[in-house]
This record gives C-alpha cells, structure tokens and sequence, in this order.
C-alpha cells in the first residue's frame, strides 16, 4: 500500500509539473511545519519577484524528482538522509540550509520515567536505514542501551552490545511508528514531533518521556532545505534562503513550534 501510494503520488506531481508553464520555484514538502513555512513566506518571495509552487508529496518519492531536475528544492529531509540518497544514486544534492532540529523523542503515556520501563518491553521505532541509528542513539542517551564503541550515525541494531531490561525493537515506517504507539496503548516509541501530530494528533510535548539533547552529532539531523549543487548560487535559491531564514519565520517556529524544534539559523 506505501508503495502505490507513493507511484500514485510521483505520477501526480508529473503531471502537475508538465502542466505547469511559469518559471516558479518548484519546492517540495511533505509534513507539518514545512508546508506552513512555505505559505508563510510567499506572499515576501512575490514582492521580490519569486513565484512558488509548493508540491506536497510522500517524502520518499522527493529525492528522485529533485535529482531529474524536476523540482528546485525541498524541505523534507536532514543531511544523513540526503546523504543516503547521494550514495546510492551517485547524486549531488547539497543541504543550502538547515532550518530546524527536531526533538526527536521516546514517547510515554504511560510510564513516568525512563528507570520505570518494564522489562521486555516493545519499543516501535522508524526502520529506514538514518532514522534507526539516530533512535538507538537516543535509546543509549536514555541509559536504556549500550552501541558498540565507535558507533554513531551507521549505528544497527546489530551494534547494541547491552539491552539490560531487554527490550524488544519492532521497526515501520515513521507514518505507521505513531499509529503503532496509539494502538499500543500509548507505551513506548520512538518517533518525530511531526508525525506524532499528524497521526495521532499530539500537538505538544506532554508524551516526551527523553528527548534527544542538541551536541555535535545530532546537530546534524537539523531539517534542511535541500537543492541540486547546481542551483546553490542561484539568485532565486538565494532569496529563498533569505526570507526562509528571516526573523519573521524563527518566531512562527518557536511561537507554533517550539514544543518540538529548536530553529537552526
């Protein structure tokens, strides 16, 4: 079903682009806030002369699209993904600048504290590839898990060489992660405040059991607006950059946001 929807909504956004004849900024996002930033400045980019379409997609699919040249930029995604992306496809996709840290976060309606997880629980948590290492860097922050020495953003599960209360880890996708955590009962899981919002309609922190620290390496997963190399010296790319990272979009992060992110410029 993931995948007919995201080839259901690939061959939408051709067809919305090949109908397309202006000379817009094409930029592509998927969850919350992104598509509210969006519309937030483009009443600013129109004063400087800059049209923007926004091309709201399963984020899965944006990559692809950017590559090919059919979209200018995206808000969709941190370094580590894009950098998944760039290796397995020979790409040359570039951050132009983050723009907010997610707190990513373990989530609890029912336990307390961390000390207080039972034994063999079930944690649900993000399966793709960048997603697991940040959850088990996470989990080993918590004192909850041990990773081999060494072991940071290409962290497994096959790294975790302690599991005291041996807990058990069932992966989906981030989507499925927060429907997994309501159907449970609200125990555990490991999940981005956007999609918490989005499935299960959590729009504060009330259910963060730990929430990931700012520090050198998680600095790293700040969400970013993304662009081909080619287009980073673009004028227009530029302006984006200007109005995206302007005091009026910081605010509406902390003042709408704030629960969940900490802006990045």
């Amino acid at each position: 079903m993931k995948k007919l929807y995201i080839i259901f909504t690939l061959l939408l956004s051709l067809l919305l682009i090949s109908c397309s004849n202006d000379d817009a900024l094409i930029i592509g996002v998927d969850f919350y806030p992104m598509p509210q930033i969006v519309d937030l400045i483009e009443s600013d980019l129109e004063k400087e002369g800059i049209k923007v379409r926004k091309l709201q997609m399963d984020y899965n699919a944006q990559n692809a699209l950017l590559f090919r040249n059919e979209m200018d930029g995206n808000l969709i995604q941190h370094q580590h993904f894009m950098n998944f992306f760039n290796n397995a496809q020979n790409a040359d996709l570039v951050v132009a600048q983050p723009v907010y840290h997610s707190k990513f976060a373990l989530y609890s309606a029912y336990y307390e504290s961390v000390e207080d997880i039972e034994e063999n629980e079930t944690i649900y948590m993000p399966i793709d590839v960048v997603n697991t290492s940040r959850a088990l860097l996470l989990l080993q922050s918590a004192g909850l898990i041990t990773l081999k020495e060494g072991k940071t953003t290409d962290a497994t599960l096959d790294d975790i060489v302690s599991n005291p209360k041996n807990l058990k880890f069932e992966q989906h996708g981030l989507l499925d992660t927060a429907f997994k955590y309501r159907d449970s009962g609200k125990r555990l899981a490991i999940m981005y405040p956007s999609y918490a919002k989005t499935a299960i309609n959590l729009g504060d922190d009330s259910e963060f059991l730990f929430n990931e620290e700012i520090n050198e390496i998680t600095q790293t997963y700040a969400i970013s607006f993304v662009v081909r190399s080619s287009m980073l010296n673009d004028s227009r790319i530029q302006k984006f950059i200007e109005i995206l990272t302007s005091e009026k979009v910081k605010q509406w992060i902390i003042d709408n946001y704030g629960y969940a992110a900490i802006p990045a410029f």
